[in-house]
């Protein structure tokens, strides 16, 4: 189930790229930023303009989305847009990770 009781239709992240694509679809369509001017570099606060808000809607975007739940200390050691991607993929089970 995901984070509103409804089934999760969650694409189970495997790759860097799978986690990339999607986190750039969040960006996109959960939280309205230009992601012309995103890249793994962009400070999440600094350059893509997310806040407090913003970041709770994208936990649970990113839950929905990829089934990937982060604790608020995961998003808090997060500077950048690459971090970000580096987090959810920390939080794939290992047998889901094709190298």
């Amino acid at each position: 189930m995901g984070a509103r009781g409804v089934p999760s239709l969650a694409v189970k992240p495997s790759t860097p790229d799978a986690v990339s694509a999607a986190l750039t679809e969040i960006l996109r369509d959960d939280l309205n930023v230009d992601i012309h001017r995103v890249t793994r570099e962009s400070r999440l606060v600094d350059d893509v303009g997310l806040d407090s808000v913003a970041f709770a809607v994208g936990m649970v975007a990113i839950e929905d989305r990829l089934g990937v739940a982060l604790s608020e200390e995961d998003l808090l050691r997060c500077q950048t847009v690459g971090d970000l991607e580096s987090a959810i993929l920390a939080k794939v089970p290992a047998g889901q990770q094709n190298p």
